[in-house]
């Protein structure tokens, strides 16, 4: 069994880090919730890993499926919404001749509008962020020394600096210990700070 043990800190927040050591077969989703629970956190919002260390690098986000709570569940739909009314022939045919004028038949405008979606669908799948529930850190094949950045709540925007500290082989490691908490230095920040007025 191979595990990482990753070095967690909080940029701005004086000497405070946590490390962690998870097996590779474990998801993003659990280091996100093993940091949480490292930092004493509640874990009640978005979040994304980029392992490039930027913020908001699409290119190599890491995050939640669309339509999620911030506990990885899909969000249930509200049955008392009214969905929009379906439009006649008529409307529809009215809105795509607004897009492509009177110079195509209505299944020529039809067929180019499957093919925008298609290709608007495939790009987003080609370019679209990964999946913290389904990405294990062994895919990832990170390094020791790697650093990427894991960003909890799209509101306040915590940038945590995670560092691979090292990989290990344990073939004989007992099974349901990790992740496990092996090191913590500093006092947690408060994830809701009191602020007074001033500050505000």
């Amino acid at each position: 069994m191979k595990t990482y043990t990753f070095h967690v800190s909080l940029p701005g927040t004086g000497r405070v880090w946590r490390k962690i050591e998870l097996e590779a077969e474990q998801t993003l989703e659990d280091l996100h919730f093993a940091i949480q629970n490292a930092y004493d956190w509640d874990s009640d919002h978005l979040y994304s890993f980029f392992m490039s260390g930027k913020a908001w690098d699409g290119s190599t986000e890491y995050c939640l499926p669309e339509g999620s709570t911030p506990w990885g569940e899909p969000i249930e739909d509200n049955e008392d919404e009214e969905d929009w009314p379906e439009p006649t022939p008529e409307e529809r045919e009215q809105n795509l001749r607004m897009l492509f004028g009177d110079q195509m038949s209505l299944e020529e405008m039809e067929a180019e509008m499957k093919a925008f979606w298609e290709y608007v669908a495939a790009q987003e799948a080609e370019r679209g962020p990964g999946n913290v529930q389904t990405t294990t850190l062994g895919e990832l094949k990170l390094k020791p020394g790697q650093e990427f950045m894991y960003l909890f709540d799209y509101g306040d925007e915590w940038r945590f600096k995670v560092r691979v500290h090292a990989t290990a082989s344990r073939p004989d490691a007992p099974a349901g210990e990790y992740p496990r908490l092996v090191e913590s230095v500093g006092e947690s920040p408060e994830q809701y700070p009191s602020w007074d007025d001033e500050e505000w």
